[in-house]
Parts: structure tokens; sequence; C-alpha cells
């Protein structure tokens, strides 16, 4: 038996969303799998886990540096006595690198999974800080994850990951959650603040950086002129709400626009959308969001940026945009809204191409091969 503790310093987002399908769908009969989180309100809870039960120590990782969440993590590595210790994100991968490399010989074997490598894309202070943490720290890993092949090269180019360490996994779904969900369609709307008849946009991300729904909305302001019966659906929450709230009140848009913070009914609430739709910047990784939408069978309009073109293949299962274009966004939403029959077309092969290439099997059976060879 392997033992693993899964670490991640948010219980928010597409790290965690990923973390909590990889512990779910492990085989338990060859991994013995623990986890370690903040409780930071997310929309991965420790309840997920507990009702599998699998075991969730709570970790206070999720602000600035601590010295004591530093401490407790290395005693919770030690008194586990675990064989291998995966850090999901940058922040999971530096309190974790630590805490595992101050143990000296007897520590775990370290796998870092980059779920959006953002460091290059920072200011020139907290750039150079990143920059320098990971040369520092790389040192104490043994096997990195990129989640998409754009996302390996960026990481190569600034010069880590040896490529024998380096290993593209790709994320996968269980699409089933996500097809063929029953759902009373106005009953949906009503409970998500959407007027009946309208088309439906809804995008599903947190309000931080690298998500730019501020060009999102700038480009909706566009759409509904020539869609004046379209609303938009913002499903998520974080640090850029309030630059968000005051940018649709500046829009003029408070009646066509609903903020629905964060929910846990992302497949009926995809279940009763028309497009979906993800603007982001530099520093993506590969977007689970859209992968949802795509399980969804709804076509997608994505900045195209960093892995997304890995997922989306224009023209085909949806549309990919240069990133901060309002304009070019705005086209494109446009022409799904108004070519109902190819945008019904593209949301079915988009179903598809889950089946084909980003299914939870292939992810597992990867990561586990990972997990395996590093214990041998």
């Amino acid at each position: 038996m392997i033992t693993v503790l899964e670490l991640v310093a948010s219980s928010r987002g597409g790290g965690a969303v990923h973390m909590r399908d990889l512990v779910m769908h492990l085989d338990h009969g060859q991994f013995a799998v623990s986890v370690a989180m903040p409780e930071d309100g997310g929309n991965v809870t420790v309840t997920d886990f507990s009702a599998q039960g699998v075991a969730c120590h709570p970790v206070d990782i999720a602000g600035g540096p601590s010295l004591g969440s530093l401490l407790a993590l290395r005693r919770l590595l030690r008194d586990g006595e675990y064989d291998i210790l995966h850090c999901h994100g940058a922040r999971a991968a530096f309190y974790g690198r630590l805490a595992a490399g101050s143990m000296g010989r007897g520590r775990p074997k370290v796998v870092y999974s980059i779920h959006g490598f953002t460091a290059p894309f920072y200011g020139l202070a907290k750039r150079t800080l990143l920059l320098s943490a990971e040369r520092v720290l790389s040192p104490f890993t043994d096997a990195f994850i990129v989640v998409s092949e754009a996302e390996r090269k960026n990481f190569s180019a600034a010069g880590f990951g040896p490529a024998e360490r380096m290993f593209l996994v790709r994320y996968g779904i269980d699409a089933d959650r996500f097809a063929n969900v029953v759902v009373d369609r106005a009953q949906q709307r009503t409970a998500l603040g959407v007027p009946a008849g309208s088309d439906l946009v809804t995008t599903v991300c947190r309000l931080y950086f690298p998500k730019d729904v501020e060009t999102l909305i700038r480009a909706f302001a566009k759409v509904r002129v020539q869609c004046p019966g379209v609303h938009l659906l913002v499903v998520g929450d974080g640090p850029y709400r309030p630059r968000v709230e005051s940018l649709v009140a500046e829009l003029d848009l408070a009646a066509h626009v609903t903020l629905a913070g964060l929910r846990r009914d992302i497949p009926q609430t995809l279940a009763v959308s028309d497009v979906f739709v993800l603007s982001t910047t530099d520093g993506e990784g590969l977007p689970i969001t859209i992968l949802e939408a795509m399980s969804s069978g709804l076509p997608v309009v994505a900045s195209d940026v960093t892995g997304v073109s890995e997922e989306v293949v224009h023209g085909k299962t949806g549309l990919v945009v240069p990133p901060k274009d309002p304009l070019a966004l705005s086209r494109e939403l446009v022409d799904l809204l108004t070519a109902r029959e190819e945008a019904r077309a593209m949301g079915k092969r988009g179903r598809e191409r889950i089946d084909e290439y980003f299914t939870m099997e292939r992810m597992v059976r990867e990561t586990a091969a990972i997990y395996a060879n590093l214990m041998r």
C-alpha cells in the first residue's frame, strides 16, 4: 500500500476540484490517500472526503507565509509517515516542499502539479520573488505534473522541470455528472435570478487573476446591442468581485447580469445555459470549467491562452479569441447566439472530444503510474 497526502492551498477553484476528483477515483486498494487543505469556504469541502472515508486535515496555508503553518504541516508529514506528498498549485508546493525538504533523507517523495504557471506574468518584484523561490525548491521535487503542453513549454522556458522529471497529465472529468442532467429549466433559472425567456450566457470562474471577467462584462455590453434578449450569469466569487460589480453598474447592466456567487449546483446551472464563456489571461493551465461545459454539451467561447486551445478546437467545439479583446469576444458570442444550429453542433462535438481525450479513467491511470514509479 502506498500512502499519499494530497495538499492544496485553497478549497476554491480548479486545483481543488481536480484534487478532489483524483482522490475520489484513485484505487484505494493500492493507495491510502489523505487530504490536507484549508477550510476557507470554497467549492470543495471536508464532507466531500469524509463521506468517502478519506481523512481530511485542516492546514492554514491560504494566506501569507506562516512559520506556524509550515511547522504544523511538517508534523503532519512526519506523524503520517507518508510515502508521497502531492502538492497542487504553487502555494501548496511552496509550503509542502519546504516542510518535506526540512525532514532530510526521511522525507516523502514530492509531486508538484502545476495548475497554471502564473509567476512570469506578475510585476517585476513578485515575479522575481516567485521564480527565485522555485529555483530553490525545485531540487526537492521528484516529479512535476503539467496539465497542458503549453504549460510544459512555459515552465521549461523559465528554466524549471528537467525533462526526466516532468510529466504531462491533462485533466480528466466525470462527464456523466454533466451529461443528461434532469432539471426543471424554469425553476433553476428562477433560482439563479435569470429572467424567463432569456438566452443565457454563463461563465464559471474565480473572480481573481488570471480570470478576466472585466473584459467579459465590456464584451457583453456590446453583445446586448445585437442580442437584447441575452442575459449573463457569472458563477463564482473572489477578490475582484467589487471591481466587477462596479463595472456592471457603470455600464448600466445590473438588470442583465447576475453575479450568482459560489454555487455547488454547477451541472444543473450549465444544463439551463445556452453558451459557455471564459475570459482569461496568461497563466492559465487547463481550465476545468471549460471541460465541464463541454461535458454538458455547450458551445464554448474562450480566450486563447496557454492550454485553452488544447481543449477548445476553434470552429469545431467552440471559438477562441485573443485575450483582453472585448470586441472580438463580443463578435464570437453573437455568432453563437444567432447561429443556433451550428452552436448545438459545436456542443455535441465538444462532448465527443471529452469522451476521447479528457476521461477521468485516463487521468487517474496516468497519475497512479507516476506514484508507482516513484516508489520503485
